[in-house]
């Protein structure tokens, strides 16, 4: 058990499980279960106790389907509309969006199509701002109609943000991954009260990327700072081996990670800077690690045991990552102990 598993202070509380561990976890939880996401090649729309699933087709590495579980510190009640499902209590609110292949179209319209709902949904005002989004998608890397998928992607996401009058330095964390299957899946984190954006001095801001890596810069911050009256928690967008706006170590998944990793020290560093408290890896994080390919697994793992030790929750996807020459990104939700 880690030390924030049952810390009903907090917002929200992440754990990653695997497929047998989920339902008794579940039903001790049953009515401040915010989002469950699944991961593996064989999708489920519910739970075995009836919890909704937004399956997202990326194989669990060391192991077979497992659950990414958002729990709250107080009960949710459910949420339904054309386009979004999801749950919410009085302070946080998580969504879930699945465009299927045939619903999708031409790539950028489809996610313009997807935040557009986000942002409609933002914006009348139970919950205004986005903290953190999550996206998976196939072919990642694909051209498609001339263009990447990726940076189609980006593109519709910038033009929702321009169009909704969002500030684009105000973007949350975010990450995008490439999915073996199924289509544009995504879900986010929406709160009443606005989270303080953190970024990297040892990155360009996505948002300023030039124009080399696709017609729209990612819109992205490198963290979110949430949470401060709950114990504040921070999350930190998908990351990799990147300094400055270029990636740095192609051809080595073990200097990609330690460079990785690097970054997220310097996120956290920043965060401290602005109130957070230090980290302890062993109860103070959860990661999300993705490997490009299945074989990098234990390089990368033994990596990440010898800088970070044991995290407190920690999954590891095989996921095609935005660049072609990443071949590892690590996302992170911190807490502070403080709070």
């Amino acid at each position: 058990m880690t030390e924030y598993e049952d810390n009903q202070d907090r917002a929200v509380t992440l754990r990653y499980l695997l497929s047998g561990e989920a339902d008794a976890y579940l039903a001790q939880r049953a009515d401040r279960v915010a989002c469950v996401i699944g991961f593996g090649s064989n999708p489920v729309a519910a739970t075995k106790s009836g919890f909704p699933v937004l399956w997202v087709d990326t194989p669990v590495l060391g192991s077979g389907a497992a659950y990414e579980v958002w729990t709250t510190g107080k009960p949710v009640s459910r949420y339904q509309d054309d386009l979004i499902a999801g749950s919410g209590n009085e302070d946080i609110f998580f969504g879930r969006i699945l465009l299927k292949n045939d619903q999708a179209g031409n790539f950028s319209d489809a996610t313009f199509r997807a935040f557009s709902g986000i942002f409609e949904f933002l914006q009348r005002g139970d919950y205004p701002s986005l903290i953190r989004v999550w996206n998976y998608f196939p072919e990642i890397n694909a051209m498609e109609n001339g263009l990447e998928r990726y940076r189609s992607f980006s593109l519709g996401r910038h033009e929702a943000f321009v169009h909704y009058q969002a500030k684009i330095e105000d973007s949350p964390a975010a990450c995008a991954l490439g999915s073996h299957g199924g289509g544009l899946a995504i879900y986010f984190l929406a709160a009443r009260t606005a989270g303080m954006k953190i970024e990297n001095p040892r990155q360009v801001s996505a948002y300023n990327y030039p124009t080399q890596y696709g017609p729209r810069s990612p819109t992205f911050s490198r963290a979110t700072l949430a949470f401060r009256e709950q114990g504040q928690t921070l999350f930190i967008s998908g990351t990799a081996s990147i300094l400055g706006h270029e990636t740095v170590h192609p051809a080595s998944v073990g200097l990609q990670t330690l460079e990785t990793l690097e970054n997220i020290r310097a996120v956290i560093g920043q965060a401290i800077l602005k109130g957070f408290a230090p980290v302890n890896f062993a109860t103070d994080m959860a990661l999300k690690v993705y490997v490009r390919n299945a074989e990098d697994f234990a390089e990368v793992m033994g990596v990440i045991q010898r800088e970070f030790g044991t995290p407190a929750d920690l999954i590891v996807l095989q996921a095609d990552i935005c660049r072609t020459d990443l071949l590892v990104e690590i996302e992170a939700v911190c807490w502070n102990r403080a709070g």
